[in-house]
């Protein structure tokens, strides 16, 4: 791809990032506004939204994990049984591991399936668990996510400009593929943190909470969830 293109994609893509930016504040505006039904509305829209996009994309990557196992099994048989090793089923494991982390973090966020040392969290209340929430999205979550996106463009471009691949002859010319997931994750993620956070703020103020696939909200680690169903705030 030629550097021209790649710096018009770029600035294209820094206009539409610098666009975005102010809707992170709708789960603050939420708080701050509790009676603006124009901005409590919009949110919970915005958070359905989120989290429909981001659970099909994880119905969609789950689907490569048996794909994973299938190529680390045919790996180990062919070279310990046979002698021989194709290099594109090695490598392939590695793209469907790095795909399925990738795509599938922000999914398993919503659901809280990700590893949480919790000390406090669980003994807290549920006003306190959204304000935790809210909280770890301004000061924790939005950091971490921007200095990915940020420090990832130099190798995504770089990887687009030569479309890299393997280092092997015979291996799979995709990396430039999986560098980019590297920034669709964080976006994902901080999209996903969003959602949550607006989820939070609209149970602080006593708000109707988008709902969650069955299966997600059984597995889901939102306690004022279930505490707003049955207090029927």
């Amino acid at each position: 791809m030629s550097p021209e293109l790649l710096e018009i994609i770029g600035r294209s893509l820094h206009w539409i990032g610098w666009v975005f930016l102010p809707f992170l504040l709708t789960p603050a505006l939420c708080l701050i506004f509790p009676t603006q039904k124009l901005i409590t509305e919009f949110q919970y829209t915005l958070s359905q939204l989120i989290d429909d996009v981001n659970i099909w994309v994880g119905e969609m990557v789950k689907w490569l994990l048996p794909f994973l196992v299938v190529s680390i099994a045919f790996g180990v048989i062919a070279l310990s049984i046979f002698g021989q090793a194709w290099t594109k089923f090695d490598e392939s494991a590695i793209y469907f591991h790095a795909t399925v982390i990738l795509l599938g973090s922000a999914t398993t966020l919503l659901a809280g399936q990700h590893v949480r040392v919790d000390i406090f969290h669980s003994k807290m209340s549920a006003q306190s668990k959204a304000l935790v929430d809210i909280v770890g999205f301004y000061a924790l979550l939005i950091p971490f996510c921007l200095v990915i996106i940020w420090n990832a463009q130099s190798f995504v471009g770089l990887a687009w400009t030569s479309f890299e691949g393997s280092a092997e002859s015979d291996g799979i010319r995709g990396i430039f593929a999986l560098k980019t997931f590297v920034s669709v994750f964080a976006l994902m993620l901080l999209l996903q943190g969003l959602s949550i956070a607006g989820r939070a703020a609209l149970f602080m103020r006593g708000h109707l909470l988008p709902e969650l696939a069955p299966d997600l909200e059984s597995a889901a680690e939102e306690p004022y969830v279930t505490d707003h169903l049955e207090t029927g705030l």
